[in-house]
């Protein structure tokens, strides 16, 4: 049936064979009829090279394993020299390097837990050790250089107590877990006897005795005489020729007390122990209150008062001499080596003996 050759009729066919509209159709004719030609050739060709590559030749096989054993053997030299030296690698993780001076070739090695508590242990015994001596020094020559060493030797102790206890947050053992609690107990302790004795030495806080004597006794002595000045004045200027009356005994008083005061005053300074002087004896107080009460009704009225006064100083000299005569016999005259003796070595025995105990079951 002939087909006419309307546009109707071209866009049909093109329609039919995919064909866009007023495209050459001669062309896109000829390159449909290519395509449904080659597709067989193609085939054809494509079945061929895999089996080729599915069944090679000898020739092609050696070729093709030269090839991967040369990509094998560059790919890991190239691995290799990519990767760090171990010896100068960062460690990594929470493990410390350090070289260990011992090493002949001096190479680096991980400390351990151990031997970081070793060195601490060893500092925290050896800081001890340092305050007490430097404190000792320090009692016996008052020297500034002994002060500072202990200074420097109480932040040691602290610092190396302060590495004991980081250690400790990963102990396993009851026991000694218990005894480092004694141990900072016992260390508070030791510092603040060390600080209180520190602070009293080179003063006269450091002498109780001596602190009495010049706070209290002194000025009750320098009191007595000048009332014993002036009532002396008064009774003198109301005496006659023909009767001395409580002129007489007064004045032995007054001698009584000025030697109170000379014997008293080189009884403090003496060295070592030394017996008291018999003007301060309860028997020479008792004689010289009563001869201040014998006169008190002599004097003139004015008078009395000054004589009351001095019965009240008698009183207070007595009982503060009593209690520095106490001090005297006893090694708490100075209170900073008694302290230091009776608390402080008691106190970092203790502590060695903890330390002791630690460092033997390394």
């Amino acid at each position: 049936m002939p087909f006419s050759a309307t546009r109707d009729a071209e866009n049909y066919w093109r329609t039919r064979y995919g064909l866009p509209p007023d495209a050459d159709n001669d062309k896109i004719l000829k390159d449909k009829a290519a395509r449904d030609i080659g597709p067989s050739a193609k085939s054809a060709s494509r079945k061929k090279r895999l089996i080729n590559n599915a069944f090679p030749s000898p020739r092609r096989r050696r070729w093709r394993i030269w090839l991967a054993v040369s990509l094998f053997v560059l790919s890991g030299a190239a691995y290799v020299a990519l990767q760090p030296d171990d010896r100068d690698a960062a460690p990594s993780g929470p493990e410390r390097i350090s070289a260990r001076p011992g090493s002949a070739d001096g190479r680096v090695e991980p400390d351990t837990a151990a031997a970081d508590f070793d060195v601490a242990l060893d500092e925290f015994s050896s800081a001890r050790e340092a305050s007490v001596v430097a404190l000792r020094g320090y009692l016996l020559t008052e020297g500034e250089g002994f002060r500072q060493e202990w200074l420097d030797a109480t932040v040691r102790l602290q610092s190396a107590a302060t590495a004991l206890e980081a250690h400790s947050a990963n102990w396993t053992d009851g026991q000694r877990l218990v005894e480092f609690v004694e141990a900072k107990r016992l260390l508070a302790s030791l510092l603040a006897e060390e600080r209180a004795v520190a602070s009293i030495a080179g003063t006269v806080n450091r002498y109780p005795g001596l602190q009495l004597y010049t706070e209290d006794v002194r000025p009750a002595l320098a009191e007595a005489q000048a009332l014993c000045g002036e009532a002396m004045s008064a009774m003198l200027a109301v005496s006659s020729l023909d009767e001395v009356g409580p002129v007489g005994p007064f004045a032995t008083f007054r001698g009584e007390l000025e030697n109170l005061k000379e014997e008293v005053g080189r009884y403090i300074v003496a060295n070592g122990r030394t017996d008291p002087p018999a003007s301060a004896s309860e028997e020479n107080f008792s004689a010289m209150r009563s001869t201040l009460v014998s006169v008190h009704e002599q004097v003139p009225q004015d008078v009395r008062p000054q004589i009351e006064r001095l019965i009240s100083l008698l009183g207070v000299m007595e009982e503060k001499l009593g209690r520095i005569i106490a001090l005297r016999a006893d090694e708490r005259w100075d209170y900073a080596r008694y302290a230091f003796e009776t608390r402080i070595l008691p106190l970092a025995g203790k502590l060695e003996e903890i330390a002791a105990g630690w460092n033997d079951a390394k």
